[in-house]
């Protein structure tokens, strides 16, 4: 039976070492939390350090899925609806509303995606 440990990871910015980091608002520091599927859940403890690991390609993909099909989808969107139209506002205007159905179908396979990118705890 599989458990699973919810890890906190501290993502902090690069302004978290400035002496006057407390002064600037770009100062952000933010925890989030991460729930790694493992089989000795009962091993670690709270507050224990743990090194987290992924897949070689899980960060090639999750760019493709973030930033390469909607680029692809904003330029063809826009080539097609300018040279249909004319008009390169209704081009832009179309490229922007025609990344909505993406992020949609995104939302909806969430848990489907969720379970192609997986990390383990080393």
């Amino acid at each position: 039976m599989e458990q699973s440990v919810i890890v906190s990871i501290a993502q902090e910015s690069a302004c978290s070492t400035c002496a006057a980091a407390q002064l600037c608002q770009s100062s952000n520091n933010r925890e989030k939390y991460m729930e790694i599927p493992c089989t000795n859940a009962r091993s670690y403890e709270v507050g224990q350090e743990v090194s987290i690991i992924g897949e070689l390609g899980l960060g090639l993909r999750a760019t493709f899925f973030a930033y390469v099909i909607p680029v692809i989808i904003l330029m063809i969107v826009l080539i097609v609806v300018s040279k249909l139209t004319g008009s390169e506002g209704w081009g832009a205007m179309a490229a922007l509303f025609s990344l909505i159905p993406y992020y949609v179908i995104i939302y909806i396979l969430r848990e489907k995606m969720q379970r192609k990118f997986t990390f383990r705890i080393k």
